[in-house]
């Protein structure tokens, strides 16, 4: 079999879910390039076993190697390297985690891996340190960023050796996508007078931030609703943690203009992002590429989003950023917006030409597809 009809093999972390119950952001992207490859046919994920995996591309099950490889994440690496060297793909994408390149390297040295990075380089396992990072760029055949601002932690402290060995031009970005044509604004009704938080409940995500600024909004906005839409996880079933205890106690001072939906499949969050005015996005942490953004953007909500990590690049001139993490900053911009229809239209009109121009996934999928090329044929 010559290379050009060879497989890609796309490797999961350990705990990713594909299938669309629980799936996370890295799978939803691994999943939405995939189908929009031009190499998709020759496409096999690999992942811990699901019950009912996306259908649109083959997904081979990885099983654990024996207990006495260690850790279940090393029996994980473990097994999936011995199934890619059944497999004898053109080309290994390993998603997020440098730690099982060495492992692989072992199995299969002869077989080209790209890094895929979604994440801080600089928070992951034998990854952090720029000795770490080096190492692993020496033995990679490239590396996708998905964004600039990752890549910029990917070089942080070795800049000039990367550079002195040809490394840097190793690393690529390619931007996260989404269906312009599938995740649209809805054509057959107003926009609802809504302000929606569409993610996890977690403190990174900004939610707290987000009910104390509803709060802080609702009083000069009478006839808008602020809208949460998200739990701790991918599930209801879970007892609320503390933080989750706080925001849901901030919401309850909305009354009636408040609205948690928990946990929501992605379709029914982005049917509500289709009809909403608006949407809020106020990161405490610096999001490598948020799929949250896109979302709302390819939609056609105004966006306000915090200024950190990726989401610049993303939005671009077409939302507005905040600089603070301040509840009451956010407040402002929303109420800004609410009481001036002619600039939210603008700004709604805004992240729909951007989604559109410029983060569609096959937009994504074909600057992919580029970095692929070279060793798939």
């Amino acid at each position: 079999m010559n290379v050009n009809e060879r497989h890609i093999a796309i490797l999961l972390s350990h705990r990713e879910i594909y299938q669309a119950d629980g799936a996370g952001a890295v799978t939803s992207c691994v999943r939405d390039m995939a189908v929009c490859s031009r190499y998709r046919e020759r496409i096999v994920v690999m992942g811990d076993p699901v019950s009912t995996p996306f259908a649109e591309t083959r997904f081979l099950p990885v099983t654990k190697a024996a207990w006495w490889y260690g850790r279940r994440t090393a029996r994980y690496a473990q097994g999936a390297a011995s199934a890619i060297r059944d497999l004898a793909p053109a080309l290994v994408e390993v998603h997020n985690r440098p730690s099982y390149i060495e492992r692989l390297k072992k199995v299969v040295p002869h077989i080209p891996v790209l890094l895929y990075l979604h994440n801080d380089p600089q928070s992951m396992r034998g990854f952090k340190t720029p000795a770490e990072r080096l190492r692993v760029l020496q033995h990679v055949a490239a590396v996708v960023c998905v964004s600039g601002h990752i890549r910029g932690r990917l070089l942080d402290g070795l800049a000039a050796q990367a550079l002195d060995q040809g490394l840097a031009s190793k690393v690529h970005v390619v931007l996260n996508g989404v269906d312009t044509a599938m995740i649209a604004p809805c054509s057959n009704q107003p926009r609802r007078k809504e302000i929606l938080f569409v993610g996890r409940l977690i403190p990174e995500k900004g939610s707290l931030l987000f009910a104390q600024a509803a709060v802080l909004a609702r009083a000069q906005l009478p006839d808008w609703r602020f809208v949460m839409i998200g739990a701790w996880g991918f599930t209801n079933n879970e007892s609320p943690r503390e933080y989750e205890r706080q925001v849901i106690a901030e919401m309850q001072k909305l009354g009636d203009q408040g609205e948690m939906t928990g946990y929501l499949p992605r379709r029914e969050a982005l049917h509500r992002l289709s009809s909403a005015a608006m949407s809020v996005i106020p990161s405490l942490w610096e999001e490598p590429c948020s799929l949250a953004v896109i979302e709302a953007m390819a939609a056609g909500c105004a966006v306000i989003a915090a200024r950190r990590g990726g989401s610049p690049e993303l939005i671009g001139d077409a939302g507005v950023l905040v600089d603070q993490d301040d509840p009451a900053q956010f407040a402002e911009r929303m109420v800004q917006l609410a009481l001036n229809p002619p600039v939210l239209e603008h700004w709604q009109h805004r992240a729909r030409a951007r989604a559109s121009q410029s983060l569609d996934i096959h937009h994504a999928s074909a600057a992919l597809d580029a970095v692929r090329e070279k060793y798939a044929g």
